[in-house]
C-alpha cells in the first residue's frame, strides 16, 4: 500500500454509499464490498491503469480525480471521460477477460479502493442486488457510449460542447432541468472529449457565455438547456 498524499477527507463507507451500485441499500453491502478490497493511493499524474495491459483490478474513487483516455495515431490525447469520488472504473476487463480498453491518469492525487477481479465477481455473485445494478450500469454506460458518437458526429462545435456537459451532470435527465450545474472542466479537458483544440473551445465558450446559453463561474459552469 502506498503512503497516504493528503488529509483523509468522508470516510469509504460515504463515498460508496453514494454510488449507484450501492445507494439506498442496507449498509452490509458497503461493508462487504469494503472488506473485499484495499485501499490504494496514487499522486497526480500517475498511469493508474495502461491501454493493453491485462485487466485484474476493478477501482472505487474515494478521493480524487482521473482521465480516461486514448491516444490517436499522431499521439493526439483523446479524453473519454473525467470520473471523480464515487466513480468506478476498470469494470470492463472484469468482465469480458480481455486487455484494458483505455488509459487511467490520476489528474489529481488520488485514493481507491482496489479490488481483485475473483474478489469483485465473488462478491457479485452473492449479493444480488448490487449484481442486478451493475448490469444495469454497463448498459447506461453503453447507451452513454451511443450517445456521444452521436453527438460527436452531429453537432457543430457548441452542440458538441453542450452535448458534453449535459453528459457530465449527474442527473437521470437533465434536460429537464432549467438550470444543470457542472463541476468546471478546464478548456484542454473539454477539447479532448469532443475532439478539438482548447482555441476552438475557448472562442466556443464565449460565444455561449455572449448568447445567453452558459454562465462560467469560478469552480463551475451553468448551462440553460
Amino acid at each position: 500500500m502506498t503512503e497516504n498524499l493528503k488529509e483523509p477527507g468522508r470516510k469509504p463507507e460515504e463515498v460508496l454509499s453514494q454510488n449507484p451500485l450501492f445507494s439506498s441499500l442496507e449498509d452490509f453491502y458497503v461493508r462487504d464490498i469494503l472488506a473485499k478490497g484495499e485501499v490504494r493511493t496514487w499522486p497526480e499524474g500517475t498511469q493508474v491503469i495502461i491501454e493493453g495491459e491485462s485487466g485484474e483490478s476493478v477501482f472505487f474513487i474515494l478521493s480524487g480525480k482521473v482521465k480516461v483516455t486514448l491516444y490517436g495515431e499522431e499521439g493526439r490525447e483523446i479524453v473519454l471521460s473525467i470520473l471523480k469520488e464515487g466513480d468506478m472504473f476498470g469494470e470492463m476487463s472484469i468482465i469480458d477477460d480481455k486487455p484494458r480498453s483505455a488509459n487511467v491518469e490520476a489528474i489529481t492525487d488520488l485514493e481507491c479502493l482496489l479490488i481483485s477481479k475473483s474478489a469483485f465477481l465473488d462478491y457479485l455473485s452473492t449479493h444480488h442486488k448490487v449484481y442486478m445494478r451493475f448490469f444495469a450500469y454497463l448498459t447506461g454506460r453503453l447507451r452513454e457510449a451511443t450517445r456521444k458518437i452521436g453527438g460527436l458526429a452531429l453537432l457543430d462545435v457548441c452542440g458538441r460542447i453542450a452535448h458534453t456537459l449535459i453528459g457530465m451532470s449527474k442527473k437521470e435527465d437533465p434536460t429537464k432541468e432549467k438550470v444543470i450545474a457542472i463541476e468546471r472542466p478546464t478548456h484542454e479537458e473539454l477539447a479532448a472529449m469532443i475532439g478539438s483544440s482548447r482555441e476552438v473551445v475557448s472562442r466556443a465558450l464565449k460565444k455561449m457565455t455572449q448568447e445567453g446559453y452558459i454562465k462560467i463561474e469560478k469552480d463551475r459552469i451553468l448551462l440553460y438547456p
